[in-house]
């Protein structure tokens, strides 16, 4: 059985999977987690061919993602995102991770997300 922050890191991952499905034309999608015991590394490599499309993406995201963690109410957010794919909440991962930077060249986009414990 995977751990309470386990399985938050891996709703955070879907997320955002849905997020690039839902709102771009990707030809490709990659990621890694590294894990440790001090933070948890979440890397999106993603290859978007329309430049306009990335220069939307990276402002929405940023959008999204320019939030300050709250642990105080994350357990509430967290019993919010439930199990539905019909919903965006994308939104709820800003509020749920620590820090976090896109990059973007050509037509690779990078978005990197840390979660400290």
């Amino acid at each position: 059985m995977l751990s309470k922050e386990r399985s938050k890191i891996l709703k955070i991952v879907d997320e955002v999977y849905k997020y690039f499905i839902e709102h771009t034309h990707t030809c490709h999608i990659t990621s890694t987690i590294d894990f440790n015991e001090a933070e948890t590394n979440i890397k999106f490599k993603v290859r978007l061919k329309d430049k306009k499309e990335m220069q939307d993406v990276i402002e929405h995201l940023d959008k999204l993602f320019s939030v300050q963690r709250y642990r105080e109410v994350e357990e509430l957010y967290w019993n919010l995102t439930g199990d539905c794919y019909t919903s965006d909440e994308t939104n709820l991962v800003g509020m749920m991770v620590d820090d976090f930077k896109i990059e973007a060249e050509d037509e690779v986009l990078r978005l990197y997300l840390v979660r400290r414990r």
